[in-house]
């Protein structure tokens, strides 16, 4: 409860200070070394906007709403934001979901776009245990996977995630925890003919932990704290569930 009160007090200061554009220095600092790092901290901003519930939507079930994750800092490795002197940045996106009918399934959609980078992706999310009116004690559990498309003015790339989440579905207050594995690819693009197409990829572990709350009927907001691919981050969102 601490991390997740800590984590709603930082994410505005720490979004004040991210810059508009983090990747803007990318094309002069760019080396073959640093891609590896790189593609470590923006996967794992990405991923940590993967979920903030273990419980599916049920069919005919819809949810839409925006979500953010910010990294504190640029892990010691990544050289590419470190020289830029890049102190915050995160990934913010849209995102859709509608359950499927028979399968017991959601199916989500999401993405974003500004300044030259953009994320286009999806996934599955599936119900593995459901509380029910009388085993509120029980936690829902859900796994999931997305496959997002990463392009940027100098890099391309792809994010694919492996979720677990489980929360208690108590009134107003609903507290989660998750683990997830990110596997993010990068590749060079409009740098130099020595490093158009060098290539970079890294699997890495998140976990996540954090509380959701229902101040009104179908409405929900989230603030979590994570720990992406052992750096500190943070994670808000709002939406509206039917």
């Amino acid at each position: 409860m601490k991390k997740f009160i800590l984590s709603l007090c930082l994410l505005p200061l720490l979004a004040a200070g991210a810059k508009a554009d983090p990747f803007s220095d990318f094309k002069s600092l760019v080396q073959d070394s640093y891609l590896k790092p790189f593609a470590a901290d923006l996967g794992g901003v990405i991923g940590a906007n993967d979920f903030n519930s273990g419980r599916g939507l049920g069919f005919p079930g819809f949810e839409a709403g925006a979500a953010v994750t910010l990294q504190a800092k640029p892990s010691a490795e990544n050289r590419i934001l470190r020289d830029a002197d890049v102190k915050t940045f995160g990934a913010a996106m849209l995102h859709g979901g509608a359950a499927l009918p028979f399968l017991g399934a959601d199916v989500m959609v999401r993405g974003v776009g500004y300044s030259g980078f953009s994320i286009i992706g999806g996934g599955l999310r599936k119900e593995v245990l459901k509380s029910g009116a009388l085993t509120k004690f029980i936690p829902d559990v859900s796994v999931s996977a997305y496959y997002d498309v990463i392009t940027y003015d100098y890099f391309k790339g792809s994010h694919m995630s492996l979720n677990a989440v489980a929360s208690f579905d108590i009134p107003v207050i609903k507290p989660f925890a998750g683990v997830g594995l990110d596997r993010t690819k990068i590749e060079i693009k409009n740098v130099s003919a020595a490093l158009n197409g060098t290539r970079a990829s890294i699997s890495k572990p998140r976990y996540t932990l954090g509380v959701r709350l229902a101040p009104m009927p179908l409405l929900y907001v989230y603030g979590a704290y994570n720990i992406l691919h052992g750096q500190t981050g943070y994670s808000a969102g709002a939406g509206v569930k039917f």
